[in-house]
């Protein structure tokens, strides 16, 4: 089960949901560095290592241990960025989790809220901001959402995704398929004013479109 955004925001019972494998990036909400992340591998479940060698922990052996995690863990492992994803990790237990989430939702819902009242844009997904984690995809209509993300960048210095985000049979069911949407989303240290600023930008370039 990849949950890609969401840990960091959710609590997750791999008992409870019998979860046998449990992937999350620990790059977006895990607040860490590009590169790191976790994986849970339930008792009981064997795992093929997709490269061996370099271990380390057993360098007289040809093959990889037995034992997890260096069963999985071939060469160097990312130290550095394993260092700073402890970091992140600290910083989200000493917040709080729902303090995290209860600031990302206000933030969603401000989000959603000003966009649905500019000319021109298309919010994709639930109208509920609190059926939401802090990921609002959208389009503007007469701009290719590359456009949208290449004229925030450069005009206002804003940071979005625009594209298919990895998910093109999401995009497919949306009917956004193959341009794909602009992707917003709002961290915990994102700021009231700077929500603000993205609505008065969008609100701009909408309507330059018309």
């Amino acid at each position: 089960m990849p949950m890609g955004q969401l840990g960091g925001v959710l609590r997750i019972d791999v008992a409870e949901q019998s979860i046998d494998l449990l992937a999350i990036a620990g790059h977006k909400g895990l607040l860490g560095p590009t590169g790191t992340g976790g994986l849970y591998v339930a008792p009981g479940v064997r795992l093929t290592p997709l490269r061996q060698g370099g271990t380390g922990t057993r360098s007289e052996h040809l093959s990889q241990p037995e034992e997890m995690p260096d069963a999985l863990e071939a060469g160097t492992v990312n130290t550095v960025g394993i260092a700073g994803l402890g970091a992140a990790l600290r910083v989200l237990q000493s917040t709080g989790i729902e303090v995290v989430r209860a600031r990302e939702s206000a933030l969603t819902a401000r989000l959603v809220t000003g966009l649905r009242e500019i000319d021109g844009v298309t919010v994709h997904g639930p109208a509920d901001p609190s059926q939401r984690v802090a990921v609002v995809s959208v389009t503007l209509r007469g701009w290719e959402p590359v456009d949208v993300s290449a004229a925030l960048d450069s005009a206002f210095g804003i940071a979005v995704r625009a594209g298919l985000h990895c998910a093109p049979l999401a995009h497919r069911t949306l009917g956004t398929f193959p341009r794909g949407t602009v992707r917003l989303a709002p961290g915990c240290s994102t700021t009231d004013d700077q929500i603000d600023q993205t609505l008065a930008a969008l609100r701009e370039l909408a309507l330059s479109a018309r």
